[in-house]
């Protein structure tokens, strides 16, 4: 995607505020979405901001923002492209018999998402998990690989890791602002699914995009790129899978248990509040 006119704040300001419109649709139709595109938002809000002060001090801004700028045309096509295929009523959707008939232009991984959180049936804390392991996972080797057409990626995975820093470093604040406005029982939550949950966290954010750009690598080599497709392709559900059911039968039994005791309640924000960040 190429780079707007203005700073490299700015281009990612005017992502964050696309990003925004997002949150506030799904917010207002009560949609398990709303919850990683708030995420999301937040997390580019930070992004903007480092640009905006120079900390840290990236090599090449413009690179910095373009990246944000490919990664966010992946999510805003799968969202664009569930919200064309979906009933106009969220309420009534039903997980398993929508998610089968969504197209495949939708990527695998983001229809493993809807399937999972659809119904209503979703935690939180799964809302922003799932769909953090489609776009990391899925969204950004492929964002990376189309940049690369067109210009060299290579020469700046520096500026990769500093933005693996920023968006690292604002996970702790955005968990607690994911509790107040969704969840207040969030801290519960991480107690029930354990380990399951270091994906949110500063070091998993840096673990899973540092995989990205192996992935990316993997996709670039033609000897390996059929591999990595289906390994990428296949991510989110593998990951939903061991979230839910889990190899050790004894977590197994526990978290189904768990997940008749504690309901999967969440508030939501008053209406036309969702591009506040």
């Amino acid at each position: 995607m190429p780079v707007d006119d203005g700073s490299a704040a700015q281009i990612v300001g005017r992502l964050a505020s696309r990003i925004g419109t997002y949150v506030t649709r799904y917010d207002n139709a009560r949609e398990p979405r709303a919850v990683f595109a708030y995420t999301y938002l937040r997390l580019t809000r930070s992004l903007e901001h480092a640009l905006a002060v120079g900390q840290p001090s990236f090599r090449d801004p413009f690179w910095v923002a373009d990246l944000a700028s490919s990664l966010a045309a992946e999510y805003f096509a799968a969202m664009d492209e569930i919200d064309n295929s979906i009933p106009a009523n969220a309420s009534e959707r039903n997980s398993e018999e929508e998610a089968g008939e969504l197209p495949d232009v939708i990527p695998r991984p983001w229809r493993d998402v809807y399937a999972a959180s659809a119904g209503g049936h979703s935690y939180v804390l799964e809302d922003v998990l799932f769909a953090m392991m489609a776009h990391i996972s899925y969204d950004l080797p492929i964002a990376l690989r189309r940049m690369s057409a067109r210009l060299d990626v290579q020469a700046h995975i520096a500026d990769y890791h500093l933005m693996n820093d920023v968006l690292g470093s604002a996970i702790d604040e955005i968990q607690d602002d994911l509790a107040s406005r969704y969840c207040r029982g969030l801290a519960d939550l991480d107690r029930l699914f354990t380990r399951q949950d270091e994906l949110f966290t500063n070091y998993g954010i840096r673990v899973a995009r540092g995989m990205a750009w192996f992935n990316f690598e993997r996709l670039s080599d033609p000897l390996a790129a059929a591999a990595a497709e289906r390994s990428i392709q296949a991510s989110a559900g593998a990951f939903i899978a061991q979230v839910r059911a889990p190899d050790d039968w004894k977590l197994r039994i526990a978290l189904q248990a768990a997940r008749i005791l504690i309901p999967a309640r969440r508030q939501w924000p008053a209406p036309d509040t969702g591009q506040q960040a």
